[in-house]
């Protein structure tokens, strides 16, 4: 019996044909199997309250937010409602898209998940808290759970989806004379090879942010009891493995083999075996956890640093700084475990040679030479910390003579192109002799040099003639085991070495994550959106009732900004009052602070001093996220990239990815009105044509277009263009001109006189 027939959620044998129930529900589905665990609407806020609490992700103790009429209205209003109303509650609501055929997958892997069920009178939800095999762990409105077949759940999300093809599907089963018996097998076969690419979203996974707390997450990985778990499996290993070694030794010491004996040792030994097996599991699921939260953490740190703090590091710092964070993922975890261990099997070999021939004296020797592997290992530090520094140097001269080298070719004398390159060459080979010595004396010397002390420390007793066979029997046992803990301990303590030197370069990253306060509650469907927007052309002062007229879009009073480390500011008491509709020309000479209000205006960053506002809300009250999705910006030329992508990507980046195909035909339709026509016809594969530095090269001039018709097909209210259109010749530029006065509902653009 399957696990579908089992919880009653099964389709009928095939053939058996299920009476029709709701509209659009197919020929072998029950069509309310699932309404007894829907969420409706007005509970949304409570639902993503107690799928949290389930899934241990820990809301922050706040009241559950209610959605409104207005947000239930598309799903990019519900999408925006759930993203915001997680965030006032302290999680992550990651929007999850999936195709038809992989939705089963994609429900197993990603839960816990909320899932919008469509097709109804009214919107309906399902919050699912986790998994079991095949079934799904659904939370009821009352917060009890019911286990549902994941086949169930993938039905009903696509129901609604499968309506549009399936009385075609069923003429041509009809016509096929397919055998009741097979018809079942055959609709699905259909469905599957009609639908399999069509993607399905209306489905939210729900995390811990990544600027919360690292403890928080780390709870919330389930790390700590798969890591006491890896411990305490150690341990019993290890303990068994020394109790084989007492069983067998007992029966030989005792100068005849006791089958009783060697029975027990068989039995210990063979416990061992699965105990290895899981502790190799814990630990790669352990490294795998941490490695995610890790990254995660480190690229939501990047994504938060302030333009003035990546402008000042360079990019050959930050490359290090990524070389880095992969020696933090490889040996954080491995050198805790591994130290934690061994420090562990020396304690054991400490009371193990306790009680051998030399007794408590060879337990000090043992923690002398333990004090002087830690010793060498403080010293291994200090060195691998000039060594870092010398090769982080060294990294970052050659990235920024990569990135400056046509410069160089061009403007800089021949006899100069490696100046310094041999002393810094030097200073690092000498760094990397000092660091292989104190790796050899930590890897090799200390575990290798304890044998011969812990034979050395046998001396006295045996010359004194004191001791049994069996007593020196276990001080050789004991010296061997403190051998290889020593070997642990020294791997692990270098490995956690490295770690806090390279944690030293990115806990800056680290850090940045959890900038920024709690989010404000989610906020009505059209705040912080122009009640009356102007429409798309018309023309700002000249409009009919003129600008006092019109709602203000944005407003500045008394603005000021200083750059980090200047003196002077860059912008000072600036206000400004731009309606909607307005097309604002900013001339100004260079230096003049520009760019710097532009970066101030689309949210880039934040004004020192003064009061800037977008419909009457501050950035906080909308959050940094929901004002740059009202006001886009295209940057300075040297501040806007063309990443290694499609050109459809490039283009729709900020709206949404993957497309619909009313995006792709509105990108090129844009494209086709600033001129960039010419140029998707002489591209092999048109939008889909790889571009940047891999791909397909891209002019100056088709460099500016495309920075154009990203921040058009943003969407957004306002458009801000920072000198966009310096590269373009009269004639491009009249026509690139007349299509942004077109598209922008409201315009700002920033050029030099």
């Amino acid at each position: 019996m399957t696990a579908a027939a089992q919880h009653g959620w099964g389709a009928p044998p095939d053939g058996a044909q299920a009476p029709r129930g709701a509209a659009g529900a197919r020929p072998d589905e029950p069509a309310d199997a699932l309404g007894a665990l829907e969420w409706p609407a007005e509970r949304l806020g409570d639902a993503l309250e107690a799928l949290a609490l389930q899934s241990g992700l820990r809301p922050r103790a706040v009241a559950a937010p209610v959605p409104t009429a207005g947000h239930l209205r598309s799903a990019d209003a519900l999408g925006a409602w759930i993203d915001q109303a997680a965030g006032h509650l302290g999680i992550e609501a990651e929007p999850i898209a999936a195709r038809y055929d992989e939705i089963d997958a994609a429900l197993l892997r990603v839960a816990p998940v909320l899932v919008w069920l469509r097709g109804g009178e009214a919107p309906r939800f399902l919050a699912v808290a986790g998994r079991k095999g095949r079934d799904l762990s659904v939370l009821r409105a009352d917060r009890s759970t019911a286990r549902v077949p994941v086949e169930a759940l993938s039905r009903r999300i696509a129901r609604p989806l499968e309506a549009q093809v399936l009385p075609e599907i069923e003429r041509v089963l009809e016509r096929a004379g397919v055998r009741p018996r097979r018809l079942g097998r055959a609709r699905r076969a259909l469905l599957r090879e009609r639908l399999g690419p069509v993607i399905l979203d209306g489905i939210w996974s729900l995390r811990v942010p990544p600027g919360a707390s690292f403890q928080r997450q780390v709870a919330a990985a389930r790390i700590p009891r798969r890591l006491l778990g890896l411990l305490a499996a150690h341990a019993s290993a290890y303990t068994l493995w020394i109790l084989v070694w007492m069983t067998v030794g007992r029966s030989i010491l005792d100068d005849h083999l006791d089958e009783g004996w060697l029975a027990a040792g068989a039995l210990l030994l063979a416990t061992v075996v699965p105990l290895r097996q899981l502790m190799a599991w814990l630990s790669g699921v352990v490294a795998i956890d941490s490695s995610a939260l890790i990254k995660q953490r480190l690229l939501a740190g990047a994504l938060a640093l302030d333009a003035e703090e990546v402008r000042s590091e360079g990019a050959g710092r930050f490359l290090g700084r990524v070389i880095e964070s992969e020696a933090i993922e490889a040996l954080a975890m491995g050198g805790g475990v591994a130290a934690v261990a061994s420090a562990f099997e020396l304690a054991a070999a400490a009371v193990v040679l306790a009680q051998g021939a030399a007794g408590a004296t060879h337990a000090l020797l043992l923690a002398a030479w333990a004090v002087l592997v830690v010793a060498l290992c403080a010293r291994f530090y200090r060195r691998r910390a000039r060594w870092t520094a010398a090769r982080l140097a060294m990294t970052h001269d050659l990235i920024e003579r990569l990135v400056g080298h046509r410069t160089r070719l061009a403007q800089e004398r021949h006899g100069r192109w490696h100046h310094g390159e041999d002393e810094a060459l030097s200073r690092y080979l000498q760094q990397s002799r000092a660091l292989d010595r104190s790796q050899i004396e930590i890897g090799a010397l200390m575990p290798r040099g304890w044998l011969i002390a812990g034979i050395v420390g046998l001396l006295p007793p045996f010359l004194a003639g004191s001791g049994s066979a069996a007593a020196y029997a276990v001080a050789l046992g004991g010296v061997l085991l403190a051998s290889r803990a020593l070997q642990g301990l020294s791997a692990g303590l270098s490995s956690l070495a490295s770690a806090a030197i390279a944690w030293e370069q990115v806990s800056t990253l680290f850090k940045a994550a959890a900038r920024g306060g709690p989010p404000p509650p989610p906020l009505p469907p059209d705040a912080g959106r122009s009640p009356a927007r102007a429409p798309a052309g018309a023309a700002g002062p000249d409009s009919a009732g003129g600008a006092e007229a019109r709602a203000p879009v944005l407003e500045a009073h008394e603005l000021s900004f200083r750059h980090k480390g200047r003196a002077r500011p860059a912008v000072t008491d600036v206000s400004l009052r731009i309606a909607a509709g307005d097309r604002v020309l900013l001339e100004g000479p260079s230096g003049g602070g520009k760019s710097t209000l532009s970066a101030l205006l689309s949210g880039l960053r934040a004004p020192d001093t003064g009061l800037l506002l977008l419909n009457g809300l501050d950035r906080h009250m909308l959050g940094a996220a929901a004002w740059r999705r009202r006001v886009a910006a295209a940057p300075q030329f040297h501040e806007n990239h063309v990443l290694a992508g499609t050109f459809a990507y490039n283009l729709l980046m900020g709206r949404r990815w993957p497309p619909t195909p009313g995006d792709l035909a509105e990108a090129e339709e844009i494209c086709r009105e600033l001129g960039l026509g010419e140029l998707l016809e002489r591209m092999p594969s048109g939008l889909q044509q790889v571009v940047g530095e891999t791909g397909w090269q891209l002019s100056h001039g088709e460099r500016s277009r495309l920075y154009i018709a990203r921040a058009l097909l943003q969407g957004a209210e306002v458009v801000v263009l920072d000198e966009s259109f310096a590269a373009l010749d009269p004639e491009t530029l009249a026509q690139a001109l007349r299509c942004v006065l077109r598209r922008a509902p409201t315009l700002v653009v920033i050029a030099h006189p």
